[in-house]
């Protein structure tokens, strides 16, 4: 590339020889001594024969520079990432994903995150900035090769952790994220979340630890949404993400952190030409992108293929770079309303922001819960119109009416010609709502409060009156609330005293809200699991509803933990594999205090054959046993022993070191001395578990109790489903 001044001299030069040339065609003048009488003479003939010269082709320059916005943009989301790229510096990203990290195909042993969306970001970025350089893929133990290719120069390394759930992510980042020298984080996690149900606002609490964790070692953050399904039905399965991905982008808005969508579908798939009908135009659309993703089995997810992910490495690039294209038309004003029990309205406006007339298709996708029953698709706005759109739901499960953050979030796909985007709106639930403040309680006594509120959303004065029912018991009250104001209830649910109660129960509440004619149901399941101590056989439930005879019992000393399961009625038969029994424990094993917060452990997984012998313990993660572990344990130093009766019982005997639970107390015959615990057994073609709820199986709030001594008080734990 040449520099301002380089080109100029090099026309100077060019402009010189011009001048020569035509001092040789003309002849010879006769002497002069003043030399200075023919310098205007000179210059013209200069100038006219760089005037003659052809203009120099300047290639534009899209490497190395950025343009001011690119710069402006890197300042506000990037600015210490920005230095060391100019600098030439080596980048480390840490990149914390889950299913989104799957799908590449790739040949000759290459790692497979080079081909994945972080990798084709990754290049970008070294195209950008280095002259020569390249990228590294940085996967300990692994004999996959790192590189495409052997360059000299600065790399970009890339790191990838691995995890399910973004309840986990912060605790990953803190441990393995850090084991080398990051210099940003790049998170790319709520597909597996949204499949699972996870609740905005665990997400959203999951991000705020993720953002902490981050800052406090002063990395930089982005954040890439997540992509689109498309299983049968379509118009549902487009919408389970969207919920998860406007959650993350809400949150990076408010902390000014790079958000990326990389479920844009208007640079992932092309309209397809010929297909001007809204009845036509979706399932082209879909099957268009439905090409893109790896077939999964029904229930499974559905991964990005190799060229999706390129296209998603592209989008993630364009975004940091530029921010995400226009599209022509812009969503607003959104409205959702209750119109009696089943019966949800929403309206918004839809403007065509183009210079020319505009053909729309408006196609509302479907949330889980609700069904479509009535919207017109098809629009014509003229440039600088727009109109206001209305459509209809049926509530069809009132467990999944918002709870959290008394909001709606309703996905709307809008296709005009080639381009197509999904909007997510993002509005408060008219003329009420109700919210949850607390959906976990452990310790709990008599009766547990969850801290509900009902919300007025109208803008004006609101009476009210509830009413629920719930373990048989009911309740009720009346409520007045001004604009826009809103009111704890005085609510509790009295927990079982009897001394024979079962050990677990999930029970549905059913919570109404009437008000100005408008009565709507707020549905919930209520999961109670009492605290139970040391030497004390607590069943496992089956999955499948049916009787089950599976115990636990746990067992402690000054030096170990011991788990017996007697697996009665399970028949052990080896699979192909040749295993015929896996076992997930999750333990939280943080102090009293620490653990009646929010937190994440990962199971440890033990695998075993039909006949007796010692199990296998698979790798542990080193935050396993909650939040602010960090260490590398040894799977030898964990015995898993399955063994057989005289009789014939079966029995499965875990053992571990208190060593390993060095963040626990460990007082002995103390009913505040108490671990977190799950655990799910899969053998015999049956599913057991110890507890079930629908948090995902990583977050600490979804275990039950374990007291360390063998008089445990009679405490229960309490989750709202």
């Amino acid at each position: 590339m040449f520099s301002n001044h380089k080109t100029i001299s090099f026309l100077g030069a060019l402009a010189w020889l011009g001048a020569a040339g035509l001092w040789a065609q003309t002849a010879a003048p006769a002497p002069n001594t003043d030399a200075k009488s023919d310098l205007p003479a000179l210059q013209a003939a200069a100038r006219e024969a760089e005037a003659k010269m052809p203009t120099p082709e300047l290639k534009p320059q899209n490497y190395f520079d950025l343009a001011p916005a690119q710069r402006d943009r890197w300042q506000k989301f990037l600015p210490q990432t920005l230095l060391k790229l100019t600098r030439r510096d080596r980048l480390q990203i840490v990149v914390i994903g889950d299913a989104m990290l799957d799908g590449v195909k790739t040949e000759g042993g290459n790692d497979p995150l080079l081909k994945s969306f972080a990798g084709v970001f990754a290049k970008a970025l070294a195209n950008q900035f280095y002259y020569t350089g390249g990228v590294r893929v940085v996967r300990p133990g692994t004999k996959l090769r790192s590189q495409e290719s052997m360059v000299m120069g600065p790399e970009i390394l890339i790191q990838p952790v691995r995890t399910a759930s973004i309840v986990s992510a912060a605790s990953a980042l803190a441990t393995v994220g850090f084991q080398g020298r990051p210099d940003f984080v790049l998170l790319a996690h709520g597909l597996e979340d949204s499949m699972a149900g996870t609740t905005t606002a665990d997400i959203a609490a999951a991000m705020r630890s993720i953002l902490d964790t981050a800052r406090t070692h002063k990395l930089e953050v982005i954040v890439a949404g997540p992509i689109p399904q498309a299983a049968d039905p379509e118009e549902t399965s487009l919408a389970i993400t969207r919920g998860a991905g406007s959650v993350m982008r809400e949150f990076c808005e408010s902390e000014k952190i790079l958000f990326s969508d990389l479920g844009d579908l208007s640079r992932l798939v092309t309209s397809p030409a010929g297909t001007d009908e809204a009845y036509l135009q979706f399932p082209a659309l879909v099957q268009q992108y439905q090409s893109r993703l790896n077939v999964a089995a029904a229930g499974a997810v559905a991964t990005p293929t190799t060229e999706m992910h390129s296209a998603m490495g592209r989008i993630l690039f364009e975004d940091v770079m530029n921010g995400a294209p226009a599209v022509a038309w812009k969503l607003s004003d959104a409205n959702a309303t209750l119109e009696g029990q089943g019966k949800l309205n929403l309206e918004f406006q839809i403007a065509n922001t183009s210079p020319e007339s505009m053909r729309l298709t408006v196609l509302p996708l479907v949330p889980l819960g609700l069904k479509l029953k009535d919207t017109n698709p098809e629009l014509t706005l003229a440039a600088g119109a727009k109109q206001a759109v209305k459509v209809s739901y049926t509530i069809t499960n009132t467990l999944q009416l918002p709870l959290n953050d008394s909001k709606m979030r309703l996905p709307v796909l809008v296709i005009a010609g080639k381009k197509s985007r999904i909007a997510d709106l993002v509005v408060a639930l008219r003329p009420f709502s109700l919210t949850w403040n607390s959906r976990v309680g452990f310790n709990q006594e008599t009766e547990f409060n969850p801290e509900l509120e009902i919300e007025n959303s109208t803008g004006a004065k609101l009476s009210a009156t509830w009413e629920s029912s719930w373990a048989g018991k009911k309740q009720d009250g009346k409520v007045t609330l001004d604009a826009n104001d809103s009111e704890a209830l005085k609510f509790a649910l009295a927990l079982p005293a009897d001394d024979k109660a079962p050990f677990r129960q999930r029970m549905p509440l059913n919570f109404a809200v009437s008000s100005n004619g408008v009565r709507q149901m707020f549905d919930r399941y209520i999961e109670i699991t009492r605290n139970f101590g040391l030497k004390e056989a607590v069943p496992l439930s089956a999955a499948d509803g049916q009787a089950s005879a599976v115990t636990m019992r746990t067992d402690a000393d000054g030096m170990k933990l011991f788990l017996t399961l007697d697996l009665t009625g399970v028949d052990l038969v080896d699979d192909v594999t040749g295993k015929a029994f896996t076992c997930l424990l999750n333990l939280d094993a943080r102090s009293y205090g620490q653990r009646l917060t929010a937190g994440a452990t990962a199971a440890l997984r033990i695998t075993g054959k039909a006949g007796d012998g010692a199990a296998e313990i698979a790798p542990i993660e080193p935050w396993a046993f909650g939040s602010g572990y960090a260490a590398e344990f040894d799977t030898k130093e964990i015995q898993a022993v399955l063994s057989s009766s005289a009789g014939g019982s079966r029995r499965l005997t875990i053992t571990l070191p208190k060593s390993y639970l060095y963040r626990h107390e460990w007082a002995l015959q103390n009913g505040n001395s108490e671990i977190g615990i799950n655990l799910r057994l899969s053998g015999g073609g049956r599913d057991y578990f110890l507890t079930r709820s629908t948090r995902q199986s990583d977050d600490a709030e979804s275990l039950s109790v374990l007291e360390l001594t063998d008089k445990p008080t009679r405490r229960w734990t309490v989750r709202v489903e």
